[in-house]
């Protein structure tokens, strides 16, 4: 019998941030302690930057984590959109350049045929996640699991055998310009030790606590299962 995701509610940023960057720091230690390395996969967003930027300082043996990432739009690093960018701005920094790091933009033209080349990197990292960093769009999208996109049935099938999927999805004011990206599979979200999702805003719970087994966010809380904590602020 499965108990569901933890659900702890916050009123203010400030401890919404400190306690999520606790919760990833704890995590990584124990992950650390037992087996002398670590992996955090991290999703981009302006909700997670700052628990990143307080994370960067942690006394952690960085030198034996690997960081990777949740999806990252089709785009190279020098593009302000690049969640890849915001990660090396935010958490691989002070002590934390320390970590090894896997970008998911590969430089292909596209992500369509760039997901076999990408998972001889992400396969086994993505395999065994110790703790994976997620937001949720308004729409129920999490990863870049858009309802209706391409590419999202192989994403989510619980079968895929690579860590790895490209989507683009319908363009949308959330998605903006950008809706080709690469994505962390159903598999890799399934075999993740801990999963923090992040939300923020009334609207965002509404969606969540929507009972729709097609939402993106109901697939994602299919596949984590009691790994799955909710750090929600209103």
């Amino acid at each position: 019998m499965t108990s569901g995701p933890q659900f702890h509610t916050f009123s203010d940023r400030e401890t919404f941030e400190a306690d999520a960057a606790h919760w990833i720091r704890q995590r990584m230690e124990n992950a650390l302690s037992r087996r002398g390395r670590a992996s955090l996969f991290c999703s981009g967003g302006s909700t997670p930057g700052p628990i990143y930027r307080s994370l960067s300082g942690a006394e952690l043996d960085w030198a034996n984590v690997t960081i990777g990432l949740a999806d990252e739009r089709w785009v190279p690093e020098t593009h302000e959109a690049s969640n890849a960018a915001l990660i090396r701005r935010t958490l691989l920094r002070d002590k934390a350049g320390k970590a090894r790091f896997l970008p998911m933009m590969t430089g292909g033209e596209s992500a369509f045929g760039s997901e076999a080349a990408l998972h001889k990197d992400y396969g086994a990292p993505a395999r065994t996640i110790d703790v994976l960093v997620l937001g949720m769009g308004p729409d129920g999208h999490t990863l870049s699991w858009f309802a209706d996109a391409k590419g999202l049935g192989a994403a989510t099938d619980p079968g895929n055998m690579l860590s790895v999927a490209p989507i683009d999805a319908p363009r949308t004011e959330v998605t903006g310009e950008i809706t080709e990206r690469m994505t962390l599979t159903y598999p890799a979200v399934a075999h993740a030790r801990h999963i923090l999702l992040l939300m923020t805003g009334d609207g965002k719970r509404a969606v969540y606590e929507r009972g729709d087994p097609a939402l993106p966010v109901n697939l994602m809380r299919k596949a984590a299962g009691d790994a799955l904590t909710v750090f929600y602020r209103s």
